[in-house]
This record gives C-alpha cells, sequence and structure tokens, in this order.
C-alpha cells in the first residue's frame, strides 16, 4: 500500500511538468497556424484559409477590401482566387510574435505574392507588404481574430 501512495504522489508530482514540457509555446503554435495558413492559400482552398479565422475575425486586405465573419471571409477569398489571385503564391516571413495573454498574441509579418497578372495577361512582379495580425485562443487551437495587410509605397520597401 506504501508503495502504491508513493508511486501516485510521484506520478501527481510529475503530471504538470509532463504537460508543460510536451506543450509547444505560443510563437511555435502560431508559427505553425502561419504555415497552414500559407499552404492553404498556395493550394487555392478558400474555405480550408477561412478556417483558420476566428469565427467573427476580419481581414483587411492591401487593396482596402475589409471580409468580417469566416463566412464572409471564405466567400471572398472564392472571389478571389477565381480572378484576380487566381494560381498566385504567397509566402508569409512571421516578424516578430509577442504574447499578450495566455489567449491572446500579436503577430507582425512581411508577406510576398507572387504570380500576379495584369489586365493583358502578362505577368507582374511580386507584391509585398506587412500584415498585423491578433491571434486568440481557442480550446489547443489559435484562430486569427483580426489581420489587417498594407503595402509601403513605392521606394518604400517592406522590411
Amino acid at each position: 500500500m506504501r508503495k502504491t501512495v508513493w508511486v501516485s504522489l510521484v506520478a501527481c508530482l510529475l503530471m504538470p511538468s509532463g504537460i508543460a514540457w510536451s506543450q509547444a509555446s505560443p510563437d511555435a503554435e502560431i508559427r505553425a497556424r502561419v504555415r497552414q495558413y500559407e499552404a492553404a492559400y498556395n493550394a487555392g482552398d478558400a474555405d480550408r484559409l477561412a478556417a483558420i479565422y476566428a469565427v467573427d475575425g476580419t481581414h483587411t486586405y492591401a487593396s482596402g477590401v475589409t471580409h468580417r465573419g469566416r463566412i464572409e471571409i471564405a466567400a471572398g477569398l472564392r472571389e478571389q482566387f477565381g480572378g484576380p489571385m487566381k494560381g498566385t503564391q504567397m509566402t508569409i516571413t512571421p516578424l516578430h510574435i509577442r504574447t499578450l495573454s495566455p489567449g491572446v498574441a500579436i503577430e507582425e509579418a512581411g508577406f510576398a505574392v507572387s504570380g500576379l497578372k495584369d489586365a493583358s495577361g502578362a505577368g507582374m512582379p511580386p507584391v509585398k507588404g506587412l500584415c498585423l495580425a491578433i491571434y486568440q485562443k481557442t480550446g489547443n487551437e489559435w484562430f486569427a481574430a483580426a489581420v489587417q495587410c498594407m503595402v509601403p509605397p513605392p521606394g518604400m520597401p517592406a522590411k
């Protein structure tokens, strides 16, 4: 009986440490989420991409258009992937991730979109810009609550 009590006590004492060791940091989790976003975008999968946003999330694109809510974001992405953004590819480079609380974090990132074509169908150079994203953790997943992107004016490169 005494041995069982000691084994149980040691197991209880070690359990919180084991849980802490097995969890990824918010920085690592958000970086993984960014990779999911990039992969969904590059696959042209509007629904998978929209699922990364909070149900009531918003995205203001560099063009100035804002979509509010996951359903509107998905519809807007389907429209973009069927039109001007068809076949484009995106790379995202997280520059800084800061945790504000256990369930809220801010990500500053650079992005580049390649494969754009002008009205005549001729290729255009990649567009580079910056995004600021606020993530909130719901359950075990981080969701984009608000994303705002911009493209610096010509002559002012995105860093």
